[in-house]
């Protein structure tokens, strides 16, 4: 009750007033946003209750806003993304927020409605979301004996999708011609790749080239000039990444694990708080001992046991806590009952979406409970003795 009362609706308080301090900061840039933008579903699969859609200033990692959808406001679970999407563009445009850029991942949906609805916006997708789907496939493949030679290039041919982005500054054919001339380079041929991109620019190597015509080389040009992949690389984000909504979804998977449910209210605020706590430390510098920089190793499962240096950031900040309790404080001297608090927060929190068990019930048709009793499957009725049949 207590937590219903005044911690969550202190919470989207807070959260509202430190957005509006962002987002005025931005637009005192004069500056059109280049945005990143994400979904997180409350569960994995495709049958989660919660999908929240994040925007974020990629320039300066800071989130500007945040939409919780639940799936019986749209059609299904997958439909979420694509109206959390919608909802965060519509608020940036209420509060005259402008946006040239936004870089997403390749969400089939997304891309429809950016290129029918925004034809205003630069549409992007994110480098890592396509390295990392092209990776899997070519570790997939050579897993086996027969193509073992596709797995000792599977990482430099994933790396090649971030030197295609980073170095063709958004020219679609020149991306394309890069991208597909790594079928070229993996056989030992360092020219005649395109028009565009005609040789190579890297010096002698040595490496366990692939031979022309073969098996193996056959089933990676599969996987390079796949027809999808082909028309979505030449939109790959030359700069501005989507790494920090990853960072993000961490930080909310601390406030909101998805082995636990929440109520609407609750997990909102909680995505709200995330974000509050995110915002504060998204700028931390590197923490220096000695006049040297500080660096961690790690061992994460993407890389197989490789060792990983990241860098050690200075502690994090938690200041945003005393303005929550402030704000708690405030609220429950404005309302020393809990009836005024609950008429209170009928009017300034929106109406949370019905129940889906609920929903679910109301569509139920009426029925014979002693018919439905009679019906009841066991898993092992067909074992069992049918006395008028004689049948077992």
């Amino acid at each position: 009750m207590l937590q219903r009362t005044y911690i969550v609706p202190s919470t989207l308080s807070c959260w509202q007033f430190q957005q509006s301090v962002v987002l005025e900061n931005l637009r005192n840039t004069g500056k059109d946003l280049k945005l990143g933008g994400d979904a997180r579903c409350s569960s994995p699969g495709h049958t989660a209750k919660y999908g929240s859609y994040t925007l974020m200033d990629v320039e300066t990692s800071k989130v500007i806003d945040l939409q919780l959808v639940q799936s019986n406001e749209v059609k299904n679970s997958y439909n979420m993304e694509l109206e959390g999407l919608k909802r965060s563009l519509r608020f940036l445009e209420e509060e005259g927020v402008s946006v040239s850029d936004l870089v997403t991942d390749r969400h089939s949906q997304v891309k429809k409605f950016m290129k029918t609805e925004c034809p205003s916006i630069n549409h992007w997708f994110d480098v890592w979301h396509v390295a990392k789907g092209v990776y899997k496939k070519l570790e997939a493949l050579g897993k086996t004996k027969k193509y073992a030679l596709v797995g000792q290039w599977a990482r430099s041919i994933s790396n090649h999708v971030y030197w295609c982005a980073a170095s063709s500054d958004g020219e679609e054919e020149l991306v394309r011609q890069k991208w597909t001339s790594i079928t070229n380079h993996i056989a030992n041929i360092h020219d005649g790749h395109g028009d565009k991109f005609e040789r190579c620019q890297h010096g002698d190597l040595e490496r366990n080239w692939f031979k022309p015509g073969s098996k193996a080389l056959g089933e990676v040009e599969k996987i390079v000039h796949n027809k999808l992949l082909l028309k979505d690389i030449g939109k790959l984000s030359p700069g501005e990444q989507t790494s920090s909504l990853e960072s993000f979804h961490n930080i909310v998977n601390f406030f909101a694990p998805k082995s636990t449910h929440y109520f609407y209210n609750q997990m909102k605020a909680r995505l709200c708080l995330a974000a509050m706590h995110f915002n504060v430390n998204s700028s931390r510098s590197q923490a220096v001992k000695d006049g040297k920089g500080q660096y961690r190793v790690s061992f994460p499962k993407s890389r197989k046991g490789d060792p990983v240096a990241k860098e050690v950031k200075v502690k994090q900040n938690f200041c945003y806590i005393q303005e929550l309790m402030d704000e708690v404080v405030i609220r429950r001297e404005m309302f020393s009952t809990y009836d005024q608090a609950k008429r209170a927060l009928q009017q300034e929190l929106d109406p949370a979406p019905p129940s889906i068990s609920g929903q679910k019930r109301d569509v139920i048709q009426d029925y014979n409970r002693d018919i439905v009793i009679q019906n009841m499957c066991r898993r092992f009725n067909c074992y069992v003795r049918n006395e008028d049949s004689g049948i077992r």
